[in-house]
């Protein structure tokens, strides 16, 4: 037969580790789909690379075997290079490899620097859910105006912008997520 004691314990502990679980599992959920994105995007910077690559390859043979220069192949380069970028800018962001003030973390006491990283995090997500709905606006004031040379809609073009930032979105929430489960497992690592 148990105890008075045991049975306080185990209704104490029981949310605790309720809240556990719904945090493990929201970790569990962000990373597939930081997983899936990440994949999208790769297999996407590849196929943009690909044909860009061919497209001046066969603009280079053009103008200097045959004197004849293709009127569209700079200007598709010129957009599958933005859409390059922008793409490539999330997996950059989920990798870290984007340009950080390291020296003004490193001053930052050990225990505050999580709570600064998850702050200037927070600060990012702001900036690019501002970027991408401004993003989508642009492109939708623009879709009647044509490029030059192969004469298709500018959005399509424009939307490189949102499209990426959408992305870098996603790789953001991640890091939050587990920014934060870092944090708490770090809480919960002192208390006890």
């Amino acid at each position: 037969m148990k105890e008075a004691g045991e049975w306080i314990i185990i209704k104490i502990h029981a949310p605790f580790f309720w809240r556990n679980s719904r945090v493990e599992i929201l970790r569990q959920i962000s990373e597939k789909v930081s997983r899936l994105a990440e994949r999208i995007v790769q297999l996407t910077l590849v196929g943009m690379v690909a044909i860009m690559t061919v497209i001046i390859i066969i603009q280079v043979f053009m103008r200097y075997l045959f004197l004849y220069s293709l009127s569209w192949s700079e200007e598709v380069a010129r957009y599958l290079m933005i859409w390059v970028c922008f793409l490539g800018a999330s997996l950059a962001l989920k990798h870290g490899f984007h340009i950080g003030v390291e020296f003004v973390l490193n001053r930052i006491p050990e225990k505050m620097r999580d709570w600064v990283n998850l702050a200037a995090k927070m600060g990012m997500l702001l900036f690019l859910v501002y970027f991408t709905i401004g993003g989508f606006r642009v492109s939708w004031a623009v879709r009647d105006q044509d490029s030059p040379a192969l004469l298709f809609s500018m959005a399509y073009a424009y939307l490189s912008a949102p499209v990426g930032g959408f992305f870098m979105i996603i790789q953001l929430m991640n890091l939050l997520v587990e920014d934060w489960v870092k944090i708490k497992e770090r809480r919960w690592s002192f208390s006890s």
